[in-house]
């Protein structure tokens, strides 16, 4: 078998008389569609469709909808415009404009964070790309804009709020339950880290750096300073 069907052999060459008045074909497609009518009022369960918007479609807990920007404990964002998710996006869709945050362990934080959904091809590669867990995605597929104006969702938009996440549910996000990876220390609860030319002075005090505790790493490796000095 070459799995070529030939489906002129259901086409007559010349039409017949009653083809070419056209309208036993119209009755004849009027009756399929008809036959369809009748059977799915009969048995609705049979239809390959649902009702929506009364019925909705239960997507995967990978599914890439809506972004949302996560907050940290004290309500504040956790995108410390670092620009990332915008270099990764292949659409060009986000715009980030940056701050100087008061407080000096948050570095930076977005002034402006616009998403255009309408150029927004929901690959996910911004929530791949932050390095703050700051930027998931849910399950809310329900967007439908009469502006372009509309279809750019701004810090206000973006925000994460429980009411959201309880009707539609997270989507797509670096951290899942049970897969063995945690999220990054939230950057509230520590200390800022010190330059280079401090460290030595912190290793004697016997103070211990964040999140380099253990192995040898940039915060915890032996200063290559002495070999310059000797």
């Amino acid at each position: 078998m070459s799995g070529v069907v030939d489906v002129s052999a259901r086409i007559p060459a010349k039409l017949t008389f009653w083809q070419r008045l056209y309208l036993p074909e119209i009755f004849r497609g009027m009756a399929v569609t008809f036959r369809h009518l009748v059977r799915n009022i009969v048995s609705p369960g049979r239809m390959p469709t649902i009702q929506y918007p009364e019925q909705k479609r239960n997507y995967s807990a990978r599914f890439r909808g809506k972004h949302i920007l996560k907050e940290r404990e004290d309500g504040t964002l956790k995108c410390v415009a670092c620009y990332m998710c915008a270099q990764a996006c292949p659409a060009e869709c986000i715009t980030i404009v940056a701050g100087e945050h008061p407080k000096i362990a948050y570095e930076k934080y977005p002034v402006v964070f616009d998403i255009d959904m309408m150029r927004c091809v929901f690959c996910g590669f911004c929530v791949d790309a932050c390095p703050k867990d700051a930027i998931w995605m849910t399950r809310n597929y329900e967007m439908a804009f009469f502006t372009r104006e509309e279809a750019v969702f701004s810090i206000d938009r973006l925000r994460e709020t429980k009411a959201e996440i309880d009707a539609h549910g997270y989507g797509y996000r670096p951290y899942y339950p049970g897969d063995g990876t945690t999220p990054p220390t939230d950057a509230s609860r520590l200390p800022v880290v010190p330059g280079s030319g401090e460290r030595d002075a912190l290793r004697q005090a016997g103070v211990a750096l964040p999140n380099r505790h253990v192995g040898a790493g940039p915060l915890n490796a032996t200063s290559q300073a002495a070999k310059f000095t000797a």
